[in-house]
């Protein structure tokens, strides 16, 4: 599951839309049960990856909440115009988002001036799942992950890869791979990584890092060559690709991460209950076999606490690196 680049944004017309959906006036559960809609923010397009996970857990939560569950979306700036939707709202329970690596780690040091802070004005309501990449390369390239990493070494900044832009979880990885193989490769970003993948397929760059669901049929149809899962262990969904760590890269991996959030100052009680039916949906066996079918390992139950915790790491793991990376963005 990969995201859209970063984009210079916080136009005045954004600003002044996250400040309208926060001015609802507060109310609790009790007061709102089976009325009101709840609502998960999802700071991408309709139709993407996030979008789709989201639509499911709207569906599968309803029941235990015992009432509507919606998904609206608030694409744009690698999700940080959604995030900042959430962080805005007025803390009633009615407002969560579902959140992404993009958007709880990498965003916090692309962007100077984000209008809200992750740690100070958001909350967990638990974890979703963790997306391993894959590393896609030509059809008629490198045969291994090893071979790759020969040329490139032979070749140094001539081996490209594609990401979904400048700044994207695709590109961040990238560069962490390139560091841990102590190689020097050409970064070529596009708009979105379908649009890489196309031009992997054909032919005009030598990588990208990419998700299962769209790899793998590309991979299927021989148009690429899926040489490294970026899980701890193979994947049940390509169990004949090997990881990172069985061909030499034992300390890399690649991936990305959603989340359930909410405004900070939501009440326990309407957190708790919101991550007792967040649980109960991912026990699902419809939404298990959902998330694995993207090749996203489930990571419910989880606490919200279990959750500010991962989070928390996440940043410390990443932020420092994607800083050194001197990524110019808003």
């Amino acid at each position: 599951m990969t995201e859209s680049s970063p984009t210079r944004f916080w136009s005045r017309r954004a600003a002044l839309a996250g400040l309208a959906a926060s001015v609802a006036a507060p109310a609790t559960f009790a007061q709102t049960a089976g009325s009101r809609p709840i609502r998960i923010i999802v700071g991408f397009a309709p139709g993407s990856a996030n979008d789709l996970i989201a639509r499911e857990l709207a569906r599968y939560m309803a029941e235990p909440l015992g009432q509507p569950v919606i998904v609206e979306n608030k694409p744009g700036a690698g999700g940080s115009l959604g995030t900042e939707m959430v962080a805005k709202a007025a803390p009633d329970g009615l407002t969560v988002g579902l959140g992404t690596s993009s958007q709880m780690v990498m965003n916090v040091a692309l962007y100077r001036n984000l209008p809200f802070d992750v740690e100070r004005d958001l909350r967990q309501i638990g974890l979703v799942g963790r997306t391993p990449l894959v590393l896609a390369g030509k059809a008629a390239g490198a045969k291994t992950l090893k071979e790759l990493i020969a040329a490139a070494r032979a070749h140094p900044g001539q081996i490209s890869y594609g990401s979904g832009g400048t700044g994207s979880i695709s590109h961040i990885v990238g560069e962490a791979f390139a560091r841990a193989a102590d190689i020097r490769l050409n970064h070529v970003p596009y708009k979105g990584n379908g649009p890489a993948m196309a031009d992997l397929a054909g032919g005009h760059v030598d990588m990208v890092f990419d998700g299962i669901i769209t790899s793998q049929p590309m991979a299927q149809q021989g148009r690429v060559r899926l040489l490294a899962f970026g899980g701890r262990k193979r994947s049940p969904v390509i169990p004949d690709v090997p990881t990172f760590a069985e061909q030499g890269l034992r300390d890399y991996d690649a991936y990305s991460w959603n989340c359930l959030f909410a405004p900070a100052k939501v009440a326990d009680a309407d957190i708790t209950r919101l991550n007792q039916a967040l649980n109960a949906a991912l026990a699902l066996p419809a939404m298990q076999e959902r998330l694995a079918r993207g090749g996203s390992d489930n990571l419910g139950p989880s606490t919200p606490a279990q959750a500010d915790a991962f989070g928390r790491k996440e940043r410390e793991r990443w932020v420092p690196f994607v800083r050194s990376m001197k990524i110019e963005t808003g």
